[in-house]
């Protein structure tokens, strides 16, 4: 029965969705409108409660929620370039900031 509870859940809702994801620049090529757009999404956590919830749990940063960010700027883009991703982890006394960074070119693909 334990089982079928466990199989029940389904898979978790993915962390960040992208629309295209390349490992090589030259797949295509979109025409840069603004160099160096970033964005970030973040989200803070009390310290002993992140310290006390099992890791399987853990909130991750969102870095489909960063670029989404970035893009909003641009109203005639849609596709980053050439993207740096990171994780910013601020602690503080009692809590934590933890933000999904994303840096690049914003471009236009027709």
């Amino acid at each position: 029965m334990a089982l079928a509870a466990l199989t029940a859940c389904g898979k978790p809702p993915p962390i960040a969705e992208f629309g295209f994801l390349a490992t090589r620049p030259d797949v295509v090529r979109p025409l840069v409108i603004k160099r160096g757009v970033q964005g970030e999404w973040c989200f803070t956590e009390n310290l002993i409660a992140t310290l006390l919830r099992p890791p399987w749990n853990a909130r991750l940063a969102d870095h489909g929620r960063a670029v989404r960010d970035a893009l909003d700027g641009i109203p005639t883009a849609n596709v980053l370039t050439h993207v740096d991703v990171r994780v910013r982890i601020e602690q503080y006394l009692l809590f934590q900031r933890i933000c999904a960074v994303v840096q690049g070119d914003a471009g236009r693909v027709e």
